[in-house]
Order: structure tokens, then sequence, then C-alpha cells
């Protein structure tokens, strides 16, 4: 799908707020800030996901000025290209380029924004703009907060009120197009998987494995790693956010891998377990179908009308059960010690919303729609026996039955096998 085809989903994006704010108002938007690494170096940008959700433009120094009567009164505002710039960082956006990517036919450069505002606020008496529901220290830094404190300051008699619980609402239920993008980040990522898993064996670094994952994403032309990959092996599988990366996988040990491609800005999430010497041994396999049964049930629950907190609930009884019948504890054991025992093996939740944000916006109290995706990875960590599982697919919420969009990627323990060998 081309950058420009997708102008149509921006257009319906912006339709869709202009139906929830009052009329006579205005929404003003701003991009992320480029973030200093150290020194004169920068991050790779990313733009906000709200910013992006609404026009598409990926670049930094971008305002939108969305009217609550009409399409026709939007402006985008964008950065002009100077001469030195140029030499620098290259060409900006030009105005033609900036209104069709996003839809948008009136495009300004952002130097005119502060006198085309004061001119709006003439006819305009309340000013919405994407704050979150409670202010934190953290959130001054932003360009939105930076301008908002120095709005209140410069214009302290109009209203103000935050969009941000709309835009929430709007982007839990994902359109076509963002679908489509969700589906393309999916399938490189899938291609990373087979890549990475026929290159793991003893002997062979954590490292060289996330190298595989980010060469494949690379000549796919995505943006990059959605989220910092955990490639872990061994003991280090029972460590959630473990992304060092860096140690020698064992003989006898297994590979957790969660990762996935950022495609348009689309994230796709995705684990599988493996064992490194490419069989799975006994107690391996019996963990692992363990899980395996739990996930199968559980995306069947991804279904309108369950919440995320209902299917939680489900799938810790489920994998209670699973702790047992592996010897992980006795029952005697579960009732003295409660909920303590099995959450040391199984410490997070089973799903989380996904889309613009690799853990997108969501209420796990709110019942799942049609056009929801969320992501669905029970798992089973063994810190004592160096064991940790977990396999994760992106779940389509469906009208009838949840769609799998990564059903593709291999996951039985044959497919598992077949594939190392």
């Amino acid at each position: 799908m081309q950058d420009k085809a997708l102008n149509q989903l921006f257009i319906k994006n912006r339709k869709k707020l202009r139906e929830k704010i009052e009329p006579g108002t205005i929404v003003l938007m701003f991009s992320n800030d480029p973030m200093r690494r150290n020194g004169d170096q920068f991050f790779r940008f990313r733009q906000d996901s709200n910013m992006f959700y609404m026009t598409g433009i990926d670049q930094p120094h971008t305002i939108l000025l969305l009217s609550g009567e009409n399409e026709k009164n939007d402006i985008l505002f964008l950065e002009e290209t100077t001469e030195i710039s140029r030499v620098w960082e290259g060409e900006k956006l030009t105005p033609e380029e900036g209104s069709e990517l996003s839809g948008i036919e009136n495009v300004k450069s952002v130097q005119s924004f502060e006198k085309i505002l004061a001119s709006q606020l003439k006819t305009v008496k309340t000013v919405y703009f994407d704050l979150p529901e409670e202010l934190s220290q953290k959130e001054s830094f932003s360009q939105t907060m930076r301008y908002f404190k120095s709005f209140r300051q410069k214009f302290p008699f109009h209203s103000v009120k935050s969009v941000r619980s709309y835009l929430t609402n709007l982007r839990m239920i994902k359109e076509p197009e963002e679908i489509e993008l969700i589906r393309r980040a999916i399938k490189i990522t899938e291609k990373a998987f087979r890549r990475a898993a026929a290159a793991v064996a003893p002997g062979t670094n954590e490292k060289e494995i996330e190298a595989l994952l980010s060469y494949e994403f690379t000549i796919n032309h995505t943006n990059g790693h959605a989220f910092d990959p955990v490639v872990a092996s061994g003991s280090n599988a029972c460590v959630l956010h473990y992304v060092k990366n860096n140690m020698e996988m064992k003989d006898g040990t297994m590979l957790l891998m969660d990762f996935g491609a950022e495609y348009k800005n689309y994230a796709a999430d995705i684990s599988r377990t493996l064992p490194v010497s490419g069989t799975f041994s006994s107690r391996q396999k019996d963990v692992y179908l363990a899980v395996l049964e739990v996930m199968e049930k559980a995306i069947r629950n991804i279904v309108p009308g369950k919440t995320v907190a209902e299917i939680n609930r489900q799938v810790s009884e489920w994998l209670i059960e699973k702790h047992i019948e592996l010897g992980i504890y006795k029952r005697s054991d579960l009732e003295a010690q409660g909920k303590a025992l099995w959450k040391k093996y199984f410490p997070h939740g089973v799903s989380h919303f996904m889309g613009l944000d690799v853990h997108d916006c969501g209420s796990i109290v709110r019942e799942l729609e049609p056009g929801m995706v969320l992501t669905c990875e029970p798992g089973i960590y063994i810190a004592e026996e160096g064991i940790g599982v977990r396999i994760e697919d992106d779940i389509l919420v469906g009208k009838n039955a949840p769609e799998n969009l990564s059903s593709g990627i291999p996951k039985s323990a044959e497919e598992i096998e077949d594939l190392m060998h």
C-alpha cells in the first residue's frame, strides 16, 4: 500500500473526530520533537501516534489545526526547507506532498501558525488539545504541553478541552487500511522469524539472532523494530523484558523471541519459543504444549462482548491447572499461598491492544468489538528449571469469530522442529 493511497484513511479519521467535538471549536495537534541521543546526535524520529493517525505526516515541526465545522477549514502546518537544512537534512515535505499524503487541501508554513491561529481565535472560544487525562511532569517536555502552557498565558479567556479520550476510542477500532498495514507488518515479521529460526544453534549468540531479525526488517523497508526485541535463551526467558540479547545459546536450552516489525508506523508483536538444539526435550515439550493448548482456547474467547479482564481471569485458571499437571506445585500449595504462587509462573496479562503503538489504546474492561486487534500471549516461566515459554499471536476481533492474523507463523511443536531442521 503506497503512502499516498493512505490519505483516505486520514480523511476518515479526521471526519470521525470532527463528529465527536463541538461545532465552533478547533483542535490543535503537534508532532513529536526530535529526541537528542547524545552530543549533536539524535535518535531516529518517530511521529506521535495521534498526529500520524490524523495526518499521515511523519516529520517533526508539524502542526494540525482541525476545524470543528468543515474539513475545508483544516490547516496543516509544515516546516519549510531552508538552504542549511537542505544540505544537512535533505528536503522537507513540500506543501503539495503534505497535501497529497494527508488529504488536507490547505497547507501552510509552520512559521505562519501563530498569525493564523490568532485570526482563528477571534471567532472560536474553545480549543481542544491532545492532553493526557492526568498531566504529569514528563508531559511538560512535549511540544503539545509546551504550547498548551504558552496558550493559557496568551489566551486566558479561551476554554480548553482535551481530545485524547476521543482519539483513544477511535483508535481502538481499526479501519480496513489499518488492518492491512498490520497484516503487512506481521508478514514481514514472519519472514524474519523463518530466517532467524534457521540460524538458532548451540554456540550462537543471541545478538546474532537479533541481527537477522533487524536485517529482514531493513530489507523489507520497515521502520525497524516496533519495540526492543527480546531474544532470550535459557533462564533469560524468565525475564519478561530481557533486551541485552548478548548471551551464547547453550545446548539443551530454549530460546524465547518476542519481536515485531513496525510497518508505516503500525506494529506486529509475535512471540515464539524454540529448542536451541532443534528438538524439544520431553520436559520442554510438555511445557510448550501446555502453553499452546491454553493459547488455542484463549484465542477462541477473543470475541465481541468479552473483555480483556475476563479473558485474563479465564486464562489464569487454565494455566493454574497446567501448572499443577506439570508438577510445578501442588493444589495444596496453591490453597496455602494463593495468587502469589501462580503469579510467579505467569506474571503478565494474556492480551493487550495493538496498532500504531505496540501497546495500543484500549481498556481491559471495555467489551471487545469487531475491528479491534489484540495479542494473545500465554506463558509459563519456571526459573528454577531455566525454562521460559511464551507463544504470542495477533488477533483481529471479527463479527462472529476471531481471525488469527499471524496464523502463518509456525508454532506447533512439529512445525518448529521441522523449520529448524
